[in-house]
């Protein structure tokens, strides 16, 4: 029975695949033929998931996805490298609201060997990594983060797996994206990037293959380019790709899954290592095949994007494991059922904010007004996937993956000048709902005004706000907005 090794510095562990649901064994096969010990890798890697578990009218979950997994996994022609680059947990009621435990478990079920740090795992603060670090059967890996200037201890810079006599190590990092973590979650985390980065990946790849024995070395990156070709292969250079040194493709990676842009391609680099990124939420799959010679250490690389049809498709069964999880966590009431009213037409994403923003103020108003003069209400309110909101009956799951995050409502105090820069000019990342009495054109650089705005926005510091008072409770902008759909202010 052939099992799966992980090694993590001196520790060396096993994770039997396919014991119980998903995890289970295929019998040893060492693939060779007349050509040499040639052994077929599989590399599979999911980015930017966003909690998308269950299926929804707008993209499928990943009830087919497993299935297609353990289809894989009976196959013992190739040996198969299931790996993550990140964002897995945050976007939807069914993850988000236990904090990316549902999923942990998933991966669990599923395989996974590794999962690289995205900047959206740490959008509940570190606190919630260590919990979910330690329930998974797989390493979270961050060679660049450290938490108060020591490695952080729920991440690691890199993990080996064996497949049929040949060592592959994984090095995990995260991008130049602390800046989108909330202000309040920064404090003592650092991400290393730039030329400190790519000495750490040096250094690790190194040890790797000299101290390790590790014949193949991938790189999984949480960043990634914009404006690449989604189809074919683009051919880069290093002036191409800001967020990647290709001094890292000269003899230390052999393959690098890239994330966080939500973009779907395939680059080559000037020293031939292949990059793939497969656009994010559940829309695709990024795979390499390698053809290895573990006589020669020679190798073969064919990428490919396999998009959501492929492994989503109606075509594969549902494997019940994804229900029984889900009604794990949700036994009773469902989130995706039950009804909080109906909307008339199709909302835009930016009518939505500007009613959270309007909602955001009344709710200020409602529990501070008595004692400060409120001038507007609004933040950084731009939703997420689907984005806008369509005609039909609401669910709480819809609101929720609209305005996932768990931002507290805030009273905020702010100087008339960056009032005036960041909330009433042309800028429009804010968006704003001006109170009845506030004149919004006589604003005064100097005086302090009262706004009500979300943690996110007034932790930035950049906006300059000084926090008042938070409002208790829990209540974030997507419960506002529920209890707005409840009322019927969207039936007609």
């Amino acid at each position: 029975m052939k099992k799966l090794f992980l090694k993590t510095g001196s520790l060396l562990f096993a994770l039997a695949i396919f014991g119980t649901g998903l995890c289970g064994c295929k019998p040893y096969t060492d693939l060779t033929g007349s050509g040499g010990h040639k052994v077929q890798l599989s590399f599979y890697a999911v980015n930017d998931l966003h909690g998308k578990f269950m299926d929804t009218d707008d993209q499928p979950g990943l009830d087919e996805f497993t299935t297609y997994l353990k289809k894989l996994y009976k196959d013992p022609s190739r040996e198969e490298i299931l790996l993550s680059s990140g964002d897995m947990w945050q976007g939807t009621v069914e993850s988000s609201t236990n904090r990316g435990q549902l999923m942990t478990e998933w991966m669990n079920e599923a395989g996974f060997v590794s999962m690289t740090l995205g900047n959206h795992e740490f959008d509940w603060g570190a606190d919630v990594l260590t919990p979910n670090s330690e329930a998974a059967g797989f390493p979270f890996l961050a060679i660049n983060v450290t938490q108060d200037g020591a490695p952080a201890g729920y991440c690691q810079a890199s993990t080996i797996v064996e497949k049929s006599g040949v060592k592959i190590g994984i090095i995990g990092a995260i991008g130049d994206c602390l800046g989108s973590i909330s202000g309040e979650f920064q404090t003592g985390l650092h991400f290393a990037t730039g030329n400190e980065l790519t000495a750490l990946v040096k250094n690790e790849a190194t040890r790797l293959r000299t101290e390790e024995g590790c014949d193949f070395i991938v790189y999984s990156l949480h960043d990634g380019g914009d404006s690449f070709s989604a189809s074919g292969v683009n051919n880069v250079k290093n002036s191409d790709m800001g967020y990647y040194d290709t001094a890292l493709s000269d003899g230390y990676v052999d393959l690098v899954f890239e994330a966080h842009t939500h973009k779907q391609y395939i680059l080559k680099d000037e020293y031939g290592v292949y990059h793939l990124q497969g656009g994010g939420e559940n829309r695709a799959l990024s795979c390499a095949d390698v053809s290895f010679d573990a006589d020669t250490k020679e190798y073969t690389v064919t990428p490919k994007i396999l998009p959501s049809g492929e492994y989503a498709s109606d075509r594969l069964y549902d494997d019940p494991c994804i229900g029984q999880l889900y009604g794990k966590y949700f036994p009773d009431e469902d989130p995706y059922t039950a009804v909080l009213g109906e909307n008339a037409r199709q909302r835009e994403s930016s009518g939505i904010a500007e009613t959270v923003a309007e909602l955001y103020y009344k709710k200020g108003v409602e529990v501070w007004g008595d004692a400060y003069e409120i001038a507007l209400g609004g933040g950084y309110l731009k939703t997420r996937s689907p984005y806008d909101l369509a005609k039909g009956n609401v669910t709480y799951a819809d609101v929720f993956s609209l305005l996932p995050f768990d931002n507290a409502l805030v009273l905020g105090s702010i100087k008339g000048s960056d009032l005036k820069s960041n909330f009433l000019g042309t800028k429009r990342n804010y968006y704003s709902y001006l109170g009845g009495n506030f004149d919004a054109g006589n604003v005064e650089a100097n005086k302090t005004y009262y706004i009500i705005i979300d943690s996110y926005t007034s932790t930035y510091r950049w906006n300059n706000i000084t926090e008042v008072a938070r409002l208790e409770g829990n209540i974030y902008a997507r419960d506002l907005l529920a209890e707005y759909i409840r009322s019927g202010a969207w039936s007609k």
